[in-house]
């Protein structure tokens, strides 16, 4: 009974964690965590090779063969624990930074982008058809990253009836920014604060607050447990579990297709569930 509280303890909130993360992923990180635990190892030492991995598995892709896919397919396995293992770590520790909450994000940014190169690389044989056909497909799964991350975020912040997220995390960066400067601290570090702190901004414009702020935080959860879970089938996650899959079959291709063809048609499925509840919650709010 220990061991599963302290496994709970390591997640954001199991209602809004990716299918896969919770039986697969998170698991298998949570073994890692124990060991790492008790070691001096870092998250963010955890993140940068995770970060190695997913490069590697990018180099892998770039080779355009069945065995050098499945190969690609094991190593981004590893580097999606090893995603997870930091923020377990972290929490479990209770030794998290902000600049390691970047690092991580960025990381899983960088990785991404390394895959979809290899994979432009490997697949097209020079193709520029192909060429574009696959960077469309990366940026289609940052997009849909981008909007799992956010409704996320909400959810969690307004289940647990706290400030804003957007607003509590862009108040909590640009403070340790402030701060940065007025010690003089190393300008990367600040640049790389100030990138996020522009990304928070950019997420605001789709925030929910005015609605959940007058409506109890049990009646926003039972509106938004069901969608919250369908947004997460567009989560970094359920992408990559499905380019492993794909690669161990020697068929990366098809990953390709499902993310253009299936992943944008999930993402205008989620939009109108969303919108359904926006709407049942204004109206709620306006009778509060």
């Amino acid at each position: 009974m220990a061991l599963l509280a302290e496994y709970k303890r390591s997640l954001k909130m199991q209602e809004a964690e990716e299918v896969f993360d919770l039986l697969i992923y998170r698991p298998l990180a949570f073994a890692c965590v124990r060991v790492l635990g008790k070691t001096p190892v870092t998250p963010n030492q955890v993140t940068l090779v995770s970060l190695l991995c997913g490069v590697f598995a990018a180099w892998m892709y770039g080779g355009g063969n069945p065995g050098n896919f499945f190969t690609a397919a094991m190593v981004y396995a590893a580097a999606n624990v090893l995603d997870c293992a930091d923020g377990q770590l972290a929490r479990l520790k209770n030794n998290g930074t902000l600049l390691g909450r970047v690092l991580d994000g960025a990381a899983d940014y960088v990785g991404g982008v390394a895959i979809f190169l290899g994979l432009g690389y490997g697949l097209s044989g020079g193709d520029l058809g192909t060429w574009i056909t696959v960077l469309l497909a990366g940026i289609c799964t940052a997009i849909h990253a981008m909007f799992f991350d956010h409704y996320q975020s909400e959810f969690i912040s307004a289940v647990r009836s706290e400030r804003n997220f957007l607003e509590r995390e862009t108040e909590q960066f640009s403070s340790e920014v402030g701060l940065l400067r007025a010690r003089g601290a190393n300008r990367l570090r600040i640049f790389v604060l100030s990138v996020y702190i522009r990304y928070l901004h950019l997420q605001h414009v789709s925030s929910t607050k005015k609605h959940r702020d007058r409506i109890d935080p049990q009646v926003y959860r039972n509106e938004n447990v069901r969608v919250i879970r369908f947004w997460s089938f567009l989560g970094p996650t359920t992408n990559r579990t499905a380019l492993i899959v794909s690669s161990c079959f020697g068929r990366p291709d098809l990953y390709i297709w499902a993310v253009l063809i299936l992943g944008n048609l999930w993402l205008a499925i989620c939009f109108f569930l969303q919108r359904r509840v926006h709407l049942k919650l204004a109206a709620l709010s306006n009778l509060v």
